[in-house]
């Protein structure tokens, strides 16, 4: 029985350690880059859809709704 709980004791030890292990390669790898910056969105007033405020016209219209103008 006493060997049983070494046995125990001892894999318990290797599955702190092998964890351990993988939390620092992966925040090692993780460090390297910087996270990406959010983008502002808006909608358009034409058709709706949600775009980047870069990409829609100072008026608040998508490329193709520009094109179509009514």
């Amino acid at each position: 029985m006493s060997l049983l709980i070494r046995v125990f004791f001892l894999a318990a030890i290797g599955w702190l350690l092998y964890r351990a292990y993988i939390r620092w390669q992966t925040g090692n790898s993780r460090s390297g880059t910087p996270p990406e910056p959010l983008q502002t969105v808006a909608r358009c007033a034409g058709c709706g859809a949600y775009l980047p405020v870069q990409t829609l016209s100072p008026i608040g219209r998508c490329g193709a709704c520009e094109q179509n103008k009514p």
